[in-house]
Parts: C-alpha cells; structure tokens; sequence
C-alpha cells in the first residue's frame, strides 16, 4: 500500500469516525435525562476497542466503555450507535448495569442504571431495561422496566410478572 493509499484510507476512516462521534454527542444529552445542552464541549469515548460500519451505519464500542460530556458519564460494557444517512437514529447500551450520571438544573446528582438501555431520536424515549433505576435527590424509582417519554414527560414504569414496582418520594425541603 503506498503512503497516499493509506493517507487515503486515515482520512476516510478519521471522517467515518468523527461522523459517529459527532453522532453520539447528539445522542448523549437525551440519555442522561434532559441534562443540559453542552455546545462545543468535546465527547470522549474510551474503549477496548470499536468498530464503524458506514455501510451498515452501527458503530460498536466494547470492553468498559466510558463516554464523558462536561458533567455527563456513561459507563457500559457496549454502545451501539444506528445512524441512517450519518443521522443517529437509536443508540444502545449494555451493562451490568449500564450508568449514566449527570447534575440536573440544581446541580443534584441523577443516576440512570439498567442493564440495557435505549434512546430512540426520533421519538425521544429513553428505556431502561432489566433492574432499570432511576434515582435523583428526591426520588427512587425502580422497575424491570422504565420508560421514559422526553417529549411529553411522561415516566411508565413496569415491574416483571409477579413483582411490584418501587417509587420512594423524599419529603421537599421547607
């Protein structure tokens, strides 16, 4: 392979990765539950190792993976991104559990926790699967399944056949 061959190939690769990247940065600020918009902060992806498909439009991020935006960490064993024409469509993460942590307006910590999650763009629901948990300084929310519409605000949760959800509400302080 010569040099400009594979310079060729570097600068395809680097445009194929920075359009998923910048396709997560889209996608991580509905994940973490309205966390505030953080224009022209930087996404940082650490993994064991990732593959890109722009035929299919999936990228795989493996081994403990950990994604920062400003204030905002994913921890999970994988992410999937989808993208249809470089548009992020769907992303995915799995965990055990997957984490997300990010201050809400008042600067208190939430704290998202499933084995699976899923954020659907088009949409805008997030759904925490398998021991989903949601907990903010004034609540706790557990179920096998929590679904959370961002558009309209709307939180479905659902416990598995046989067991009962838990929702523990904090007294407001005066």
């Amino acid at each position: 392979m010569t040099d400009s061959s594979r310079n060729g190939t570097a600068r395809k690769w680097s445009t194929r990765a920075s359009a998923l990247l910048f396709s997560l940065a889209l996608a991580l600020p509905p994940l973490v539950l309205h966390a505030q918009p953080r224009p022209g902060i930087p996404v940082n992806i650490q993994a064991d190792n990732a593959q890109m498909d722009d035929r299919t439009g999936v990228a795989v991020y493996r081994g403990d993976v950990v994604v920062t935006h400003g204030d905002m960490t994913l921890w999970a064993d994988q992410i999937t991104i989808h993208t249809e024409d470089r548009r992020p469509v769907r992303i995915e993460a799995e965990g055990n559990p997957a984490r997300v942590e990010s201050p809400d307006l008042s600067q208190r910590q939430r704290i998202a926790t499933a084995r699976n999650m899923e954020y659907t763009f088009d949409d805008e629901v997030l759904v925490l699967l398998r021991d989903a948990r949601i907990q903010t300084a004034t609540e706790d929310t557990r179920g096998d399944r929590i679904r959370y519409d961002l558009i309209n605000d709307v939180v479905r949760v659902e416990g598995r056949e046989g067991e009962r959800v838990q929702i523990t509400i904090q007294p407001r302080e005066e």
